[in-house]
């Protein structure tokens, strides 16, 4: 949970930082397309970011044209099979689906996700075992730390167990839901 936590605030600070426009980009920008890509990347409402981009440069942000664009976008990004792919893909929701296909939207993504990251530590912990293996068998290692090495690896043998149970109940869950609600 902390790695989750600790990705999505990462993640906000980096699209943050993305949201600063220059005087030359204020100045040209076509708002409606700027709406466009914001909502077809699930991003929240930006129009305060890049005003306060703009108003630096005493260049206003055509509200209106950004959200109908958003807007647009929105509708092309709030669809179920899009909803699998983020969440397979590790991308993070930003709860901007509108009702009704929000909530769904959401469980169908957060179901994903976590088959994702399950996958993702299933591969770290499979890659740890691995190295304390290789050093478990190298000859260099004396016998103390190969003791100890057992014992990693009696722990990470639980450990690899419990997460492919894991696994298997996040497909299974994913499964379903998919199949109550994708055509």
């Amino acid at each position: 949970m902390k790695k989750l936590i600790l990705g999505m605030m990462l993640l906000t600070t980096l699209m943050s930082g993305c949201e600063s426009m220059s005087a030359a980009e204020c100045a040209t920008a076509n708002w409606r397309e700027k709406g466009i890509q914001d909502g077809n990347q699930g991003r929240t409402d930006q129009a305060a970011n890049y005003h306060q981009s703009c108003v630096k440069a005493s260049i206003p942000v055509d509200l209106e044209n950004y959200r109908a664009g958003r807007t647009q976008g929105l509708q092309s990004y709030c669809q179920l099979n899009n909803a699998l792919n983020e969440g397979l893909a590790g991308h993070g929701y930003n709860d901007v689906c509108p009702s009704p296909i929000g909530q769904n939207f959401k469980r169908l993504h957060a179901a994903a996700y976590r088959l994702q990251e399950t996958r993702k530590t299933l591969s770290r912990l499979q890659d740890e075992q691995n190295q304390a293996e290789r050093e478990l068998l190298d000859s260099k290692t004396d016998a103390k730390r190969k003791i100890i090495l057992r014992d990693q690896l009696a722990r990470s043998d639980r450990r690899i167990v419990d997460t492919r149970d894991e696994l298997r109940s996040a497909q299974y869950s994913l499964d379903r839901l998919s199949s109550n609600l994708l055509p």
